[in-house]
């Protein structure tokens, strides 16, 4: 299904992960895809992978937790493709294990400047452009953990900053949407990465996902891509301001029975 063809989307941290997942579904798509990584290597490769879509596709390296990388990083997809349709905000810092568990605000500036203050800045940059656009959207990458929170996986940083990126949203929502900008956001469960150790490798794991999620697995960043694909598509086109769960339905199980289902699986 090509239903975004000659789009152009704009996909921070898009070298790896669900970043990845969602620049290929998204360039399968007809897109044409600017990636914006600090992980420049990985962008290359990345855009190597696809270098049968030629132009379509555009590696930037850009340090976007600063006003003048998200400027250039709007210029440089602009002055490649000519315009922006769509701007997915995914990019978030490395999670540093020695910050969770622990109140130290060591990483905080790097959560704020990546998660939120970038999407304000990148958002301002391709406004103009945007304005323009037939179909512009927005989709912030937001997290479970914006309403639950996982002190031994995650820092205070991550939590907090997921959570003010889904007020971001609903606000973004509110003050584009005279200009035709939908914007939404996705908050992925436990999701297995396409490249690397994937979270179901270990049977441990396994176990415990069964018991946990309904849909008895990990999700898949394809499948994510593919959230993201409907939310800048036509068939997206009266939601705005929303916050889609992609968890396989782990949110909605009662966390003590779930537990004891977990334990009843190892034992």
């Amino acid at each position: 299904m090509r239903n975004l063809d000659n789009k152009v989307a704009i996909v921070t941290g898009g070298a790896q992960g669900i970043g990845a997942g969602i620049v290929d579904v998204l360039i399968n798509r007809g897109a044409k895809i600017a990636i914006v990584d600090m992980q420049f290597n990985s962008a290359e490769k990345t855009s190597a992978c696809l270098d049968q879509y030629g132009m379509n596709i555009l590696p930037i390296s850009e340090d976007i937790s600063t006003s003048e990388g998200c400027l250039q990083a709007i210029e440089n997809t602009v002055n490649h493709f000519g315009t922006v349709d769509f701007l997915i905000n995914n990019a978030a810092p490395g999670r540093n294990r020695s910050h969770i568990g622990t109140l130290a605000d060591a990483d905080w500036s790097d959560h704020s400047n990546v998660v939120l203050q970038a999407v304000t800045r990148l958002t301002e940059a391709a406004l103009p452009h945007m304005k323009k656009s037939a179909s512009p959207a927005i989709v912030n990458i937001s997290s479970v953990t914006a309403a639950a929170v996982a002190p031994e996986q995650c820092s205070w940083s991550y939590h907090v900053s997921k959570s003010g990126l889904n007020q971001m949203t609903r606000y973004l929502a509110c003050l584009l949407g005279e200009h035709g900008i939908r914007v939404n956001a996705v908050a992925p469960g436990l999701i297995d990465r396409s490249e690397g150790h994937k979270l179901s490798d270990s049977e441990k794991n396994q176990h415990i996902i069964r018991s946990v999620v309904p849909l008895q697995r990990a999700g898949t960043s394809k499948e994510i891509g593919d959230i993201v694909a409907f939310l800048c598509s036509d068939e997206a086109s009266y939601l705005t301001g929303q916050i889609l769960i992609a968890d396989g339905g782990m949110g909605t199980k009662e966390v003590f029975g779930a537990a004891l289902s977990t334990i009843d699986t190892l034992e």
